[in-house]
């Protein structure tokens, strides 16, 4: 069984932003998760100096991943190298075990330039990167993620599978598992419900959950798996039940 992880982004970016980052990491220990998803873009003066959110989280006892908040590539199919480099810095002052990217617009003639382009910039880097299917029209298609992986050949970079982010982008996400299961290193776990036809993520039902179960024999059973769904703060009862939920997943 893997460790299940709580992104701060669950419990609002207002409520975040307001509290600082360490301030929802009680929650996610009492609720008996083990890691906390540190989201860059809500990092505030709240959190920091950096070193300070670190200590919270080390006397939390939990691990930690970094969300980047810029994806790998531009709308022109360039590496963001400065933000990349932003991004694995403030990683390594966390002391995060993995970083997760957005892939962001590769499109499927730039791979080998672009698998040219990470390697070239990572350098002597030995954080373990997770680069997840985003809300993007490449980044969200998992033929694309799959040559990636092939052109990289790096066993540092894995895939971060968003359970809920093809219906953004009409991606199936049988498919995906199928075909990006041997490099997933960690599930984004979010339902998705519609609004005037606009996806909302919001918290599993009972089919959700049946149909994440069909397609955990895809992944390694120790995978680590986040709730990246709307959460109540002053609810830490209704967190634990989720959290005991994808435990169960295996």
């Amino acid at each position: 069984m893997g460790p299940v992880m709580i992104c701060t982004s669950a419990f609002g970016a207002d409520r975040v932003r307001q509290l600082g980052q360490a301030g929802v990491l009680e929650h996610i220990k009492d609720a008996g998760a083990q890691g906390v998803e540190i989201r860059e873009e809500l990092l505030s003066e709240q959190d920091l100096p950096l070193d300070q959110l670190r200590a919270a989280i080390e006397q939390a006892g939990l691990i930690c991943v970094l969300s980047a908040a810029t994806a790998l590539f531009d709308d022109n199919s360039r590496l963001n190298g400065e933000e990349m480099d932003q991004s694995l810095a403030r990683a390594e002052a966390l002391d995060a075990q993995w970083i997760k990217f957005g892939l962001g617009q590769l499109c499927a003639e730039c791979i080998d330039d672009g698998a040219a382009a990470i390697n070239s910039r990572l350098g002597e880097h030995t954080l373990p990167i997770l680069i997840e299917n985003d809300q993007t029209s490449c980044g969200g298609d998992p033929l694309i993620h799959a040559a990636l992986h092939r052109a990289l050949d790096a066993p540092l970079i894995g895939t971060t599978l968003d359970l809920g982010n093809g219906y953004w982008t009409d991606h199936d996400l049988s498919q995906a598992a199928r075909r990006l299961g041997p490099n997933v290193r960690y599930v984004h776990c979010k339902a998705v419900s519609r609004d005037h036809d606009t996806p909302r993520a919001c918290p599993p039902n009972d089919a959700a959950h049946a149909h994440w179960a069909e397609l955990w024999h895809h992944f390694p059973t120790d995978v680590p798996r986040a709730i990246e769904f709307p959460l109540d703060h002053d609810n830490i009862s209704a967190t634990a039940r989720h959290v005991e939920q994808l435990k169960a997943l295996a």
